[in-house]
């Protein structure tokens, strides 16, 4: 477990401060015991004052079950397409980020979160990517590896019904720019093969082939459907289940992959073009799943220049401008 650092949390107003910034953290290096929690010691720190555990499933599965005093970030709908095309990529606007970050998961910078799942990882990493794209730090930040599924099987509590309200708080925005690519940057990495290579996440084959269609949120309560189906050309089939360790989301076994299994898993596109000098961008419908679970894996990996496109297809297939592949 990385070290935990307590800290007093002031309760602040709802609004948020914001503040930008262009510093680079695409080197920052990520490990295993920076990244991921055991369950085990996740558990010792249920009911402190200054730790927040964030459910990233679907509502539904967090009314039935889920760790008590979690709150409930469901990763796909963290994405709004509508912000993503006003806010250059951003799966929301920094403002709407930050009152949600602070006022709905009372969360602020020093708070010390602990993002999960039903135990596949896809949702706690994209709550996790979220996070750490706004500007939540690595100390503060950690993906329970085994979520609910082994959480249950040792026996731990459990509660069921609504979120826990907790008091508002202020989380100032630190966005990290360099971890996400807008569809113009995957525009220009489809003409510079030498320097790009595009990974596409998504385990269906039916939506890479472009034969299913799948909704995503417009804005905040209004779904649409994708207009379009198939794949970013030159994209890469690379399924998210390729790097996972526990896909079907079974107790006591490890959300990814061994780091030398996952090394093994990247050489093996070495011979489509990807290797360690690219940049490589990953997405799938939302970018806040299946591509974040990758752009994870690919940096436990070691791969530096990774990237999340969070428009994924769900913007990508609906500006029929684009260029498409089915």
């Amino acid at each position: 477990m990385k070290k935990f650092f307590k800290v007093s949390m002031a309760v602040a107003g709802i609004a948020a401060a914001l503040s930008f910034t262009t510093t680079s953290f695409a080197d920052e290096e990520f490990t295993p015991d920076k990244v991921l929690i055991s369950v085990d010691d996740a558990h010792k720190l249920l009911g402190k004052p200054d730790v927040r555990f964030v459910d990233g499933d679907s509502e539904k599965r967090f009314l039935k079950e889920h760790v008590p005093g979690a709150v409930n970030a469901y990763a796909h709908d963290l994405h709004l397409l509508e912000d993503v095309q006003k806010c250059k990529g951003l799966p929301m606007c920094p403002e709407r980020a930050a009152e949600f970050i602070g006022k709905e998961l009372s969360i602020d910078n020093n708070t010390h979160v602990i993002t999960y799942d039903d135990g596949k990882g896809v949702n706690a990493s994209g709550v996790f990517f979220f996070l750490y794209l706004y500007g939540m730090d690595l100390d503060h930040l950690d993906l329970m590896d085994g979520g609910l599924a082994t959480w249950k099987a040792k026996g731990y509590e459990i509660e069921s019904g609504p979120a826990k309200k907790y008091p508002p708080k202020t989380f100032k925005v630190k966005v990290r720019w360099d971890i996400i690519a807008t569809k113009e940057e995957v525009l220009k990495a489809l003409k510079d093969k030498e320097h790009y290579v595009i990974l596409d996440s998504r385990h269906n084959l039916d939506e890479y082939l472009g034969k299913r269609l799948l909704s995503a949120l417009e804005k905040p309560g209004v779904h649409e459907k994708v207009k379009r189906g198939g794949h970013i050309p030159g994209a890469i089939f690379s399924p998210w289940t390729k790097y996972a360790g526990n896909k079907s989301g079974k107790p006591n076994k490890h959300i990814f992959k061994s780091i030398k299994k996952l090394k093994k898993q990247i050489k093996k596109l070495k011979k489509k073009g990807l290797t360690p000098d690219k940049t490589v961008i990953t997405y799938c419908h939302v970018g806040l799943g299946r591509g974040s679970f990758q752009w994870l894996a690919l940096k436990l990996a070691g791969l530096k220049k990774v990237k999340v496109y969070v428009g994924s297809w769900d913007e990508w297939g609906n500006d029929t401008s684009l260029p498409i592949e089915k």
